[in-house]
């Protein structure tokens, strides 16, 4: 897993929010990371520095934090195995990716939910990855390790809310969208384990960006359109009520209280209560 092109990335001064970097940034084109993209840096360094010289996938880190499908059941490894890296190349191409295409996102989101949408993409990158391995029925014991997941997620994030990137001399959309078709062929013909956590990274920004939103939008319409039914239904049943209450007043205007049923006493104390009961909760306002 990792970016194999070099993402030098400028762009023209502004992000989406406006805001114009400082002089020295627009100048290099060098993004400054936030508080999620640098401590996802430092987080990835530390686990890379500390399996450094075990050899590859020999660690006891990479046994416990990697993810397998025979392990998929221990659930922290679709979020751990983001950390890992298997050679130094791995580690210096995503590490490069996520510092270039990170920041932005950040600066658009937040740092909390830039965080959700990194690891939340990455674990559907493993899943990804699971899923092709059970399909194409290779090895369970095989193991993927790498941020790799994320990365594409953030390029293509990137594609979708600031299409005015220029990597190189490439528009970030043609980057993606390149990344995107190389990894289905990828897929389709040479049954690559890593590109279905690549495209899984990919898919699932698509997802976050633009049909969740769609989704959230659709779910409150629904809840306030029931919420909206319960008012209905409740001013319909208190009406109902004081339609009854004034047929028994009528009742009692004409016949005298006497001719009152038992049920049609009761009717009338309750509603009297409760208008007391009304009444003391308008004092106290």
């Amino acid at each position: 897993m990792g970016l194999h092109n070099r993402p030098y990335m400028r762009d023209d001064g502004r992000d989406n929010g406006g805001q114009v970097w400082s002089d020295t940034h627009i100048r290099l084109g060098l993004p400054r990371p936030g508080p999620a993209v640098l401590g996802l840096i430092i987080a990835c360094t530390v686990m890379f520095l500390l399996t450094l010289g075990t050899g590859k996938f020999v660690s006891p880190l990479f046994i416990w934090l990697s993810l397998s499908l025979d392990k998929s059941y221990e659930v922290w490894r679709f979020v751990t195995f983001q950390f890992m890296h298997a050679n130094p190349s791995h580690f210096l191409w995503n590490m490069v990716g996520l510092y270039f295409f990170g920041p932005p996102l950040e600066q658009h989101w937040g740092w909390r939910r830039f965080l959700a949408f990194y690891l939340t993409c990455g674990v559907f990158a493993g899943l990804c990855f699971g899923g092709i391995v059970y399909t194409f029925s290779m090895p369970p014991q095989m193991p993927i390790v790498g941020a790799s997941g994320g990365i594409m997620a953030t390029l293509m994030g990137c594609a979708i809310l600031f299409s005015e990137m220029i990597i190189i001399v490439f528009p970030v959309r043609w980057v993606a969208g390149f990344y995107f078709v190389l990894y289905i062929l990828n897929i389709l013909y040479e049954q690559s384990v890593a590109d279905a956590a690549h495209l899984g990274g990919m898919v699932a920004a698509g997802a976050w960006i633009l049909a969740a939103p769609r989704v959230v939008s659709t779910f409150g319409q629904i809840r306030r359109q029931g919420k909206q039914g319960k008012w209905d239904k409740k001013i319909q049943q208190r009406a109902q009520e004081q339609d009854r209450i004034d047929a028994i007043l009528k009742k009692v205007h004409e016949q005298g209280i006497n001719s009152l049923t038992r049920k049609e006493r009761d009717e009338l104390q309750n509603a009297s209560r409760k208008q007391q009961d009304d009444d003391r909760r308008i004092d106290r306002m």
